[in-house]
């Protein structure tokens, strides 16, 4: 990306659909196939220490399921089926484990969202059992998060909440190496300033068009039917972009998108 340019696209929580549902590598594998190389996932931990992929710390809104994920061991939760908004699908719930080889086998980049109920160091652990190590992002929400991961895996790609140029120049004070580091800058208003200035520092910046449904940024941009805007965050030096329109988005993004097919994505 660095040498190519372009913009990389994200599908958050996998890109689900009407059909396929958050989370579920059946759902990575649609989003792969219709264009988009990346996804954003999320990582929960059972009762008997597995790692799952969940965003939620209940289990109520996006499998067949009720109660905490914490309560469950991994078998309990892969008896389970996940659901869309509208219906239940014949997909279960996948171990980190299992998405991680998905991406290696596949070429794909999963970016990393640890929940509450789980920890860095057995997330780490199965990145490097899986060969994982070039295709993942570990997304951290404080500098101390981001410090902790870079000094444990001081390879891998971490995202870090970035909101000025010094609070980036801070973390790299504190170790964190600029080369791994991409900054994440929210999803409630772009900041092309903040991201030229990163950029001349040599780091990346993400932004995220999700949220609810009536005010994100990914509904407004198509409200009239006109997705150009995608087009200003990429000429207004925004690196990597998180959607949960992944396939209209892509579209949009297409000549963009083709740069960054350069290194693979």
């Amino acid at each position: 990306m660095r040498e190519s340019g372009g913009v990389l696209l994200v599908g958050h929580r996998g890109g689900p659909t009407r059909d396929y549902p958050e989370n579920a590598i059946e759902t990575f594998q649609r989003t792969y196939d219709a264009g988009t190389h990346a996804m954003e996932v999320d990582i929960a931990e059972t009762k008997d220490g597995k790692l799952v992929l969940m965003h939620d710390d209940e289990l109520d809104r996006t499998t067949t399921g009720t109660g905490l994920v914490a309560d469950y061991t991994l078998a309990d939760i892969q008896k389970l089926k996940l659901q869309t908004g509208s219906k239940d699908t014949k997909f279960s719930p996948p171990t980190l484990e299992a998405a991680l080889a998905w991406a290696v086998r596949t070429g794909a980049v999963l970016e990393l969202d640890k929940k509450r109920s789980a920890a860095y160091p057995p997330i780490i652990a199965a990145i490097r059992a899986a060969k994982a190590e070039n295709n993942v992002i570990v997304i951290t929400y404080t500098d101390a998060q981001a410090v902790e991961v870079h000094k444990a895996a001081a390879d891998l790609m971490i995202t870090a909440t970035i909101t000025s140029p010094a609070q980036a120049e801070a973390l790299i004070k504190r170790g964190v190496n600029p080369e791994t580091l991409i900054a994440w800058t929210g999803v409630e208003q772009p900041d092309p300033d903040l991201w030229q200035a990163l950029s001349a520092r040599g780091i990346e910046s993400s932004f995220g068009t999700t949220g609810p449904k009536a005010t994100a940024f990914d509904t407004l941009y198509w409200d009239d039917g006109d997705g150009s805007e995608y087009e200003e965050l990429v000429s207004g030096g925004l690196t990597i972009l998180v959607t949960g329109i992944t396939d209209k988005t892509g579209r949009q993004l297409a000549a963009d998108r083709q740069k960054a097919g350069a290194c693979g994505l």
